[in-house]
């Protein structure tokens, strides 16, 4: 989450500072605040700042307007105007200035402490970053122990998080998909991501997992989050690392945040597994594997995985084959002998001789319509518990 300047108005107020102009740019984001006398070092300033002039290095009027413009066209928050020593009043082209753009433009009485201001915006910030954390956190209990709400809940509540609302969960995995990404490519997708979320409003946040982010969406509808996705999405291509998206239903209620985010993970690990990658998948596409993600009892899933097909595990190992790979070419292709020839560079005689093989050890006949079923689900299987 970003701190925005209406956030820290209730700050502002109680040391005086009152907004002049652009009353509409309050929504802007503010990553930290500092001083800026001039524009000397206005080209190596970050984005988002809320900047502070005592008017110490302005000789007039036109120098002020000056100063401000720049700082507007730099992407700044904000400016507060410390009136009364060196500036004197603030020019009505500043204002009127100000007002078109939707730049607020801040005054504060010279009498009234600026390091104490600072001070007490430094505490508010850094709260903040402690809160953006704990949330961070929630989320995470919210995911493996959605059974023990008390360590989430109060949190969500904190941050205007209702336990009625609706919650979608999108999963950004980086590591399935690639060789590990680079370090400055993930804080780059961070920002990308960041920034994409501020745009779409206050109710959407990420945090950052092992090779992967997951964002949490609340009270927006399919169609905002799968634009939201697609913004996302547009990021990383940009970026140049391959990814995978998995976008969980939008559920009802915040204690099935961990089922929104189970649905987004098996869109990952079922498109991963088929090699596709760098695109976006939602659950409601994912055919048999949203069949399959009903099931909970892993130890069965695994079970009609052995019994189906394990007995080619074991042939493949005792005899250093690869029968497994050629059934799974041949069901994945729809049962072309012809196509597992042309993939595996083997004569189609020989693909032929060893599917032969294959009925024997699995005592079966590949032709039946409900074997082909039963072995294909089995590979499905096999996806997910990988």
């Amino acid at each position: 989450m970003a701190v925005k300047l209406y956030d820290i108005f209730d700050i502002a107020k109680e040391h005086g500072i009152g907004i002049l102009a652009g009353e509409k740019g309050l929504q802007n984001n503010v990553r930290w605040f500092r001083v800026m006398e001039n524009t000397d070092i206005i080209e190596y300033m970050e984005k988002e700042m809320l900047l502070f002039t005592t008017g110490a290095a302005i000789k007039d009027e036109k120098g002020l307007i000056e100063l401000v413009k720049k700082q507007h066209q730099k992407n700044s928050s904000g400016t507060v105007l410390h009136i009364g020593m060196n500036i004197k009043q603030v020019p009505e082209e500043l204002i009127t200035y100000c007002n078109q753009h939707d730049y607020p433009l801040f005054s504060v009485p010279w009498e009234n402490n600026l390091p104490l201001i600072m001070k007490d915006l430094s505490v508010f910030f850094l709260e903040y970053e402690r809160m953006d954390r704990a949330l961070e956190q929630a989320l995470q209990n919210a995911i493996s122990l959605p059974e023990k709400e008390e360590g989430y809940l109060p949190v969500f509540a904190e941050h205007g998080y209702s336990k009625d609302a609706t919650y979608c969960t999108v999963l950004v995995d980086l590591h399935r998909s690639c060789d590990k990404v680079e370090c400055n490519q993930v804080e780059q997708i961070k920002k990308r991501i960041k920034m994409i979320l501020m745009a779409m409003g206050t109710n959407s946040f990420a945090t950052e997992g092992d090779q992967s982010f997951i964002v949490l969406f609340s009270k927006y509808s399919m169609d905002v989050i799968n634009e939201g996705a697609s913004r996302i999405k547009k990021a990383l291509d940009a970026i140049g690392c391959d990814y995978l998206i998995g976008i969980g239903n939008n559920v009802e209620g915040i204690t099935k945040i961990s089922e929104s985010y189970l649905q987004a993970m098996w869109c990952v690990k079922a498109s991963s597994q088929k090699g596709i990658k760098n695109c976006i998948i939602n659950f409601e596409d994912i055919g048999i594997y949203k069949l399959l993600s009903l099931i909970s009892d892993q130890k069965s899933l695994k079970e009609f995985y052995e019994e189906t097909i394990g007995a080619l595990d074991e042939y493949d190992r005792q005899k250093d084959a690869r029968f497994k790979e050629v059934l799974k070419l041949y069901i994945y292709n729809n049962r072309s002998e012809k196509k597992v020839a042309e993939l595996m560079y083997l004569h189609r005689n020989t693909i032929n001789y060893k599917l032969s093989k294959i009925e024997k050890i699995l005592n079966c006949d590949l032709s039946q319509v409900d074997v082909f079923v039963k072995i294909y689900l089995a590979f499905c299987i096999e996806n997910i518990l990988t």
